[in-house]
């Protein structure tokens, strides 16, 4: 059993683990991008300068976690691209303010300008009506966007009036069920590829759309933000937590042989003890 002091010590190091990659960022190993990570990449690599991107940011401060540094990465990559990006939330109200701060971080960061090279359209419900109207009109559908300001005249919908046939490509990073929806109602009727983004736990469910090429590429959790990030060669906050948590693991390993060590001994003592008394 452990005693107090030992009870501090254990807690102390995962703590200690945990924070020391976010204060001094270093690479424990690199994170090699999966298959399904490079679908979405080399899509986004391989748009030329001038198209348009959607990113639905189909999540809310629960998930932030993890998709948050995948909606950083993605944004990044594609105005490094100089694609303009058309950003929309149908999970819920509250992803709409990430979205906000994602563009206009990253956007401020790489001199984007709002309305002309992004924007963010709010949450409407219903998604399947939404989808639907956006592959024809999004002005009809959207007469303000996030912020308040008119659409009517906004310079990136007027270069994009429509989802269909003016999309190069569609990523959803998703925390619920809006994948299958943007297929139904949005890609396959439109004709523009897809790709998505969720959380780690969601990654099987989602898995049998990329397998079935309903969707190119599929980014699951902090791994493959972390993945994206070293693709992009701009690392930040995934690839930091993935050394915490690869730093971590590898503690929890080591406590458990200690601990089985510690344990298979006392039991050979009391053994021992048990003989010299018979």
């Amino acid at each position: 059993m452990l005693r107090s002091w030992e009870r501090y010590l254990l807690y102390g190091l995962i703590a200690f683990a945990v924070f020391l990659p976010l204060i001094f960022p270093f690479d424990v190993w690199e994170n090699l991008p999966t298959r399904e990570v490079l679908g979405v990449y080399n899509t986004i690599e391989n748009l030329q300068p001038g198209d348009t991107i959607v990113v639905a940011v189909d999540f809310d401060p629960s998930s932030e976690p993890e998709l948050y540094p995948m909606l950083l990465a993605v944004l990044r990559h594609a105005f490094s691209k100089d694609l303009y990006v058309i950003a929309i939330n149908l999970f819920g109200p509250a992803g709409t303010g990430l979205g906000v701060m994602a563009l206009n971080d990253v956007g401020g960061d790489m001199g984007k300008v709002d309305g002309e090279d992004y924007v963010m359209l709010g949450f409407k419900p219903n998604l399947p009506a939404v989808i639907s109207q956006l592959n024809s009109d999004i002005k009809e559908m959207y007469r303000s966007d996030a912020n308040g300001k008119s659409t009517a005249d906004m310079p990136i919908l007027e270069r994009t009036p429509k989802f269909q046939g003016n999309i190069k490509y569609l990523v959803d990073l998703a925390a619920g069920e809006t994948v299958r929806p943007w297929i139904a109602y949005g890609s396959a009727p439109g004709g523009y590829p897809m790709g998505a983004g969720c959380t780690a736990v969601s990654f099987a469910d989602y898995f049998s759309f990329y397998q079935s090429g309903q969707i190119n590429g599929l980014m699951g959790g902090l791994k493959a933000a972390a993945e994206y990030e070293e693709l992009i060669e701009r690392k930040g906050a995934a690839s930091a937590g993935m050394n915490s948590q690869s730093i971590v693991h590898a503690l929890l390993v080591i406590f458990i042989i200690v601990g089985n060590i510690a344990f298979f001994r006392a039991v050979m003592a009391k053994r021992a003890e048990a003989r010299e008394r018979a």
